[in-house]
């Protein structure tokens, strides 16, 4: 499933379907000395934005004016909404969680640990004077944060944003290492929704 296909599901049925929806995304890190992360991320319903301002970690709070939000309404001249879906402010209540373990690790130390984390992936439309000029047209981006405890407890003591491309059901992209910022990492996510069983 693509992320259009996923999005443009969860805009129909995350309110009309009398069960809802469910969301799962598999997330994977490869960093440049060895180290490699997999895990997952879940939810129900309340896990789809219909406009998912990006947390930017260290420069802005998902609450706060400096998050990167869109106007909500769209123009020939202004950003429209960027759905996407995000664990944050979600856990087990809300049927929600996040994670990555451990898989490998250059130094040996750590493998098998598990790491919870908050997962986000957006969809941004761009502005359309600069999608006419060839420019500034749709683009995604994932971001990671990791947590000192599983959602909703703890709070986010890092974090990695990531500017994907899209290869079918692929989110690619390449950015600073979850386990070290100052190291280079690969990523891939894939993420499907679907209807909830009644």
């Amino acid at each position: 499933m693509t992320l259009q296909e996923a999005i443009d599901f969860a805009s129909v049925h995350a309110d009309t379907d009398e069960f809802g929806i469910d969301v799962a995304a598999t997330v994977s890190m490869h960093d440049d000395v060895g180290d490699v992360l997999v895990g997952s991320a879940f939810g129900l319903s309340s896990m789809f934005r219909r406009d998912l301002p990006l947390l930017n970690f260290g420069t802005a709070t998902i609450a706060g004016g400096g998050a990167t939000a869109t106007t909500g309404r769209s123009s020939f001249f202004t950003a429209g909404p960027a759905p996407g879906f995000s664990t944050r402010g979600l856990g087990p209540g809300d049927g929600a969680g996040a994670g990555m373990g451990v898989i490998t690790t250059s130094s040996g130390v750590g493998i098998g640990t598990s790491i919870p984390i908050d997962f986000s992936v957006r969809k941004d439309p761009g502005i359309p004077w600069l999608r006419f000029l060839g420019r500034g047209g749709p683009s995604v981006q994932i971001e990671i944060e990791k947590r000192s405890a599983p959602s909703p407890g703890g709070t986010a003591i890092s974090g990695v944003k990531i500017d994907a491309t899209e290869n079918g059901g692929l989110l690619r992209g390449v950015g600073p290492s979850l386990q070290d910022p100052a190291r280079s990492a690969s990523y891939t996510v894939t993420l499907v929704t679907f209807s909830r069983p009644g």
